[in-house]
């Protein structure tokens, strides 16, 4: 390690001011590195030769085990949820000796936190239950499983988390946070030890019935919840009573036909569901709500009506997917709302209906509009006598240059006195829920949209888009049917001109050549916005400049 940046001079001679700092605040420095990096730390000096051996952060996933330039790979396949697919590339054998022999070599008497991130099932139980068991008995808070094998769903291969453990041993009683991704979680319902609990996250977990009606009883403590894609048996929740909780998640947990939510202080909800119904929402103190419904009860109308129960409400994000869903034509005021996203993807929805929204919105600042389906309808409101005097900032996204797009942005443009900018967009990005986001990689647009009838079939209107789009091109959040194989031999591609750079061992890790072929990253999205650029972008500047505006207005 070079410390030609860590020496000055004092009086006239050099003096090494970074190994003047006492053990505790290197340990510290060196806590923050990843464990390979770490390790080779205790070569600097005599003085670093242990330190890396007390750090209380244990972080066992391919970065740290076989090497930080795997990093850019893993984040790319857990940015797409698609890390299953490179289940084959790490050995799981040599993955566990390597952690076997850093635990080994770990003689600090406090763990913080335990984070193992690896293709593990049930055959690895024997492994895991041993680490999770070192992490607890010398006090950690924090425990993070995230495992991954494959992409289906089968309760016998999930790895079971072994509560028992935590009755077990006398420090179990410091977990803080737990996080678990595709396990499964059945402690019986008088269990005790995760009353300190505040944070618990499941993924793709099947979670014990009795457990999770007795859940705010267990962990009376709990502050924020995060279920998503989880198997509960239960159609019917009841999130509280609770006076600690302030971050609620549910998403794509199908089986959920009822949630009753019982939460004073409640600060932030996200759900995402096939259906969605609520027979009690208390929470008065909810600022931040996130809603994205397919089926059942309207969503729309059924969310207003939620969100009327909600007078601190400052942050809204909409998202519609229902055919011939519209926002109602009467919404209650929303007097605290500052920040609102509407992303409309059902198609013939009445782009007109999102002016009265805006009516019913007077402390408004701010509002992202995504539109991707393929049609529209209705007119723009008479705005005769409206202005609002607090919306500054409008960005829409997806935007396809249709004749009702046109319309609705001139007339924001028009009633919206103090916009200062306006943001036109024709790619975007779409929101999944729990900070997860997808870039838009295609533009929806085709040469004469400003000019279309919204009347005709949407099928016919598809078929130009296709016929006009560049083939090979899959559908609105898909990707290549190999982008997975495309993105690994891309990780390879990087491993192999950062050899001579970086040291890291290749034991337990598959190699793959990536041939020229292969390489379209770099122009996959060039064809997808051409008729954008040809045209698109210069007759939507031409329609907007004529409105008289102080805002600027940025086509991209």
């Amino acid at each position: 390690m070079d410390q030609s940046g860590i020496i000055a001079t004092v009086d006239g001679q050099g003096k090494d001011w970074i190994n003047e700092l006492p053990d505790c605040i290197l340990s510290h420095i060196v806590s923050l590195l990843r464990i390979k990096d770490a390790v080779e730390t205790s070569m600097v000096s005599r003085q670093w030769r242990y330190l890396w051996k007390t750090s209380p952060n244990l972080e066992f996933d391919i970065p740290n085990i076989f090497g930080s330039k795997y990093a850019k790979l893993i984040e790319k396949h857990e940015e797409k949820d698609r890390l299953p697919f490179l289940v084959d590339r790490f050995d799981r054998q040599c993955f566990v000796r390597r952690v076997n022999e850093l635990l080994e070599l770990c003689s600090g008497n406090k763990v913080e936190s335990l984070r193992v991130a690896f293709f593990f099932d049930v055959e690895s139980t024997a492994i895991l239950d041993k680490w999770i068991r070192f992490a607890i008995a010398k006090g950690a808070q924090v425990l993070d499983l995230h495992l991954l094998k494959s992409t289906h769903w089968d309760h016998a291969e999930f790895y079971v988390f072994p509560h028992w453990i935590l009755s077990e041993l006398n420090n179990a009683s410091a977990l803080k946070h737990l996080s678990l991704h595709r396990c499964v979680l059945k402690p019986p319902t008088d269990f005790n030890r995760l009353a300190q609990l505040t944070t618990l996250r499941l993924i793709k977990v099947f979670i014990d019935p009795g457990f999770l009606e007795h859940l705010f009883s267990i962990c009376v403590l709990l502050e924020g919840l995060t279920l998503i894609k989880c198997r509960v048996r239960l159609s019917y929740l009841i999130i509280g009573p609770s006076l600690h909780l302030r971050d609620l998640k549910v998403l794509e947990c199908d089986e959920l036909l009822k949630i009753e939510i019982d939460a004073v202080n409640l600060s932030s909800f996200e759900y995402d569901g096939i259906i969605f119904d609520i027979s009690c929402m208390r929470t008065p103190q909810l600022v931040r709500f996130f809603f994205r419904g397919f089926s059942g009860i309207c969503g729309l109308p059924y969310a207003f009506t939620l969100l009327a129960l909600c007078p601190s409400l400052e942050t809204l994000h909409l998202q519609s997917f229902t055919e011939l869903e519209n926002i109602p034509e009467t919404v209650p005021t929303f007097s605290n709302l500052k920040h609102v996203s509407l992303d409309l993807f059902n198609s013939d929805f009445d782009l007109g209906s999102v002016v009265s929204f805006l009516k019913a919105a007077p402390l408004l600042e701010e509002l992202v509009l995504t539109t991707r389906a393929y049609s529209y309808q209705g007119e723009m409101r008479n705005l005769s006598g409206f202005s609002h005097n607090h919306l500054r900032k409008v960005k829409m996204q997806g935007f396809q240059g249709k004749r009702l797009e046109i319309e609705l942005a001139i007339c924001i443009l028009k009633f919206a006195t103090k916009l200062e900018v306006m943001v036109i967009d024709p790619l975007g990005k779409h929101y999944h829920g729990c900070g997860r986001w997808t870039n838009y990689d295609c533009s929806y647009y085709q040469e004469g949209n400003e000019d279309e009838n919204e009347d005709v079939d949407s099928e016919e209107g598809r078929e130009d888009e296709n016929e006009g789009e560049d083939e090979g091109m899959d559908e609105e959040g898909t990707q290549h049917e190999n982008e997975e194989d495309d993105e690994v031999e891309e990780g390879s591609e990087h491993e192999n001109e950062n050899k001579d750079e970086n040291e890291d061992d290749d034991e337990g890790v598959e190699a793959r050549e990536l041939s020229e072929e292969e390489d379209e990253d770099k122009n996959e999205d060039e064809p997808c916005i051409f008729h954008w650029e040809r045209r698109g972008r210069e007759v939507v500047q031409q329609k907007l400049k004529e409105v008289k505006t102080d805002a600027q207005v940025i086509i991209l």
